[in-house]
This record gives structure tokens, C-alpha cells and sequence, in this order.
């Protein structure tokens, strides 16, 4: 493994459903993401993921888990680390958030991700179709 510089969580529910959000200028074309951040000074990566829902949806994360790790670049050794996790209450978007919805696999082609975020995705439900849970 090399050294977490960001984390980023795929928020899931009970029906294999994950929240993704538009962000940005609204007459623009909507660029979806999940939801992360870089690892600022001392932060440990879970510090990272809490503070990121707290301010992107204002809200708690339960059932919180290491996913998977992605290289950001090879030279470096940068990665981005992808937890899973649940809400189980009312979410309040961030004004920096124009849309939240929740999507299932077969719907992954209809949205215009960001870099990379699409075959994050896909890894997820790829190990969902092989009877793991998150």
C-alpha cells in the first residue's frame, strides 16, 4: 500500500443502492461524484471520511468500512482509499451540492461521473454480484 493523500466513501443502502452527488455551477453539464476529500495534516483517513459527510450531507455514517485502495499516481505512490458506509437518518445537503440521488448499477450508465469514480463504482457492485455486503 502506499500513502493515503484522499479518501473518498460510497455511501450504500439496504437494496444495493449507492447516494452520488452533482456538484458545481447548475447551467453547466452535472459531473457526478461520491463523496471525498484529501487527508489534511495529521488526519487519519476515517477522521477524513467523518468530516467529509458531516459537511457534505450533514449527517452520521454508520457501518463505516474499508472498501478498497486506488493508486492516484505510480511515481508517487499516492493512493485514494474508498470506504463504505450507511445513513440511517434525514440527509441535509451541503450548499455546494446542486443534487443527491440514489442510483443502483443498472443506472451507472445514464450520469457523467468524475475521473474515476465510475469503475469505483462498478468494483462495488461488481463485489456486491458476488454475495459481499457492505
Amino acid at each position: 500500500m502506499g500513502k493515503i493523500v484522499k479518501c473518498s466513501i460510497i455511501i450504500c443502502d439496504d437494496f444495493n443502492g449507492v447516494l452520488i452527488a452533482a456538484r458545481g455551477k447548475k447551467k453547466l453539464q452535472k459531473i457526478w461524484s461520491i463523496f471525498g476529500k484529501d487527508i489534511k495534516g495529521k488526519e487519519t483517513s476515517e477522521q477524513c471520511v467523518t468530516k467529509t459527510i458531516d459537511k457534505d450531507l450533514n449527517c452520521t455514517i454508520f457501518d463505516l468500512a474499508p472498501f478498497k485502495e486506488y493508486v492516484l499516481d505510480k511515481d508517487s505512490g499516492d493512493t485514494l482509499l474508498v470506504y463504505t458506509g450507511k445513513v440511517k437518518h434525514y440527509i441535509n445537503k451541503h450548499k455546494d451540492i446542486n443534487q443527491i440521488k440514489w442510483i443502483t448499477e443498472r443506472e451507472l450508465d445514464m450520469y457523467d461521473f468524475a475521473s474515476g469514480e465510475k469503475e469505483i463504482l462498478i468494483d462495488l457492485f461488481n463485489d456486491i454480484s458476488e454475495g459481499n455486503t457492505f
